[in-house]
């Protein structure tokens, strides 16, 4: 199939998709697909985004460790982990398409 687009059209679709981090064909298929694209993020998101999980499971292993000896505050401990779970997820969410 071929689509034919003026000079403009297909600068905005370029500026558009390499935005986006995607190839033109990938972007106008993720466009007529419904979905949502978005702007790739940074360099150093993915670095945010690992460093946020590590953080996480780190809190995740001393909750078990705390809980298994009575030890700590736990409702604490995992007051701490949700809001880290909150943190990833509003990142991840920012940064990402359903795609991904």
């Amino acid at each position: 199939m071929k689509i034919r687009f003026t000079r403009a059209e297909l600068d905005a679709l370029t500026k558009k998709s390499r935005k986006a981090g995607l190839s033109r064909e990938g972007y106008c298929r993720r466009i007529l697909n419904g979905a949502v694209v978005k702007e790739a993020p940074p360099a150093d998101v993915p670095m945010l985004i690992r460093e946020v999980r590590r953080v996480g499971y780190n809190i995740d292993q001393v909750l078990k460790i705390a809980n298994a000896r009575g030890l700590l505050d736990v409702p604490q401990l995992r007051k701490a982990l949700d809001e880290n779970w909150a943190v990833e997820k509003l990142i991840s969410d920012t940064y990402t398409t359903a795609a991904d």
